[in-house]
C-alpha cells in the first residue's frame, strides 16, 4: 500500500515538474519583484534550509517521511516498541525539538509549511504584488493553517503514544496518526463527495501545491525563476520596507540560478 501511495505521488510530482519548466522559464536576469522573490523563497531556495532548498519543498519532503513512519508504526502493531519508536519517528519530523533524533531532514515540517505560508504572506503585502497573488494568499494562509492544526494534533495524540502501557490504546491512536498524516500528504475528502479539496479542513500538502501552481501560471508579468543573489539578497528595512542588498546582489553578486523544483 505504501509503495502504491508513493508511485502515485512520484507520477503526479513528475507531471507538475514538466509542467513547472514551461512556467518558469529561463532564469530572470532583471531585478525581480519583490513579491516574486517572496514566492522564490517557498519554491526555489531559503537561506537555513537542508542544501537551500525552497521552504515548500521541505514540508513537501518532510510530510513524505511522516506519512511513512506513521504507516511502519499501524504495520508493526504486534511491537509496541517498534510503535513508539516510527511515532517518534514522526515526532521528529513534524518538529525537530520534540525529539531530537530521528529520519527527517531535521528542519521539521510544522517550521518549513509556517515559513512557507509567511512568505507567500510578505509576497501578498510587498507593494508590486498582483491581485493574483494578494487573492491567492488569503486562501492559502487558510488552507496551510488547517494544515498546521492537523499537525498539531498529531503531536498532541503522538503524547498520548509514548505515556501509554496499553498495546490496544497504543495501536488506535497509532492509526489515527497514520490517518491525520496522509491528510498532511494527500488530503482528505472529509465530506465524502468525491472531492478531496473543497473545504480547507481537506487540504494537504498536494492541494497547496496545486493552487501554488496555479497561481504562478497566472502571473502577468510572468514569475521566473529567480537567481539565488536575489533570493538571498533580499532584506527589511528598519521601516519594514522589503530591498535588495546591493553587496549581494550587485555585480560582485555570484549569480547563481536554481531552478524551481516541487519534487523530491
Amino acid at each position: 500500500m505504501i509503495k502504491q501511495q508513493k508511485l502515485r505521488w512520484l507520477t503526479k510530482l513528475s507531471a507538475i515538474m514538466i509542467s513547472l519548466t514551461a512556467l518558469s522559464g529561463c532564469i530572470t536576469t532583471q531585478t525581480p519583484l519583490i513579491s516574486h522573490t517572496h514566492i522564490g523563497h517557498a519554491t526555489t531556495a531559503w537561506k537555513d534550509t537542508p542544501a537551500q532548498q525552497g521552504l515548500f519543498t521541505i514540508a513537501e519532503k518532510e510530510a513524505l517521511i511522516a506519512d511513512e513512519h506513521a504507516s511502519y508504526a499501524v504495520e508493526n502493531s504486534n511491537n509496541i516498541v517498534l510503535v513508539k519508536t516510527h511515532i517518534k519517528h514522526v515526532r521528529h519530523v513534524l518538529d525537530p525539538a520534540s525529539e531530537t533524533s530521528g529520519p527527517g531532514l531535521g528542519y521539521g515540517f510544522i517550521k518549513a509549511l509556517t515559513s512557507s505560508r509567511d512568505h507567500i504572506m510578505f509576497a501578498a503585502d510587498a507593494a508590486d504584488a498582483s491581485e493574483n497573488i494578494k487573492t491567492f494568499s488569503q486562501k492559502w494562509f487558510i488552507d496551510s493553517n488547517a494544515i498546521l492544526e492537523r499537525s498539531e494534533l498529531i503531536m498532541a495524540i503522538t503524547d498520548e503514544i509514548l505515556v501509554s502501557d496499553s498495546v490496544k490504546e497504543v495501536n488506535i491512536l497509532a492509526q489515527e496518526v497514520q490517518t491525520l498524516c496522509n491528510a498532511n500528504l494527500y488530503g482528505q475528502d472529509s465530506d465524502s463527495n468525491g472531492i478531496t479539496g473543497n473545504t480547507s479542513d481537506e487540504y494537504g500538502i498536494l492541494q497547496l501545491q496545486s493552487d501554488l501552481n496555479m497561481m504562478i501560471s497566472q502571473e502577468d508579468p510572468p514569475y521566473r525563476t529567480i537567481d539565488i543573489k536575489y533570493l538571498f539578497g533580499l532584506i527589511r528595512l528598519p521601516s519594514g520596507v522589503w530591498t535588495f542588498n546591493k553587496n549581494e546582489t550587485g555585480s560582485g553578486g555570484s549569480g547563481r540560478g536554481v531552478d524551481v523544483f516541487y519534487g523530491y
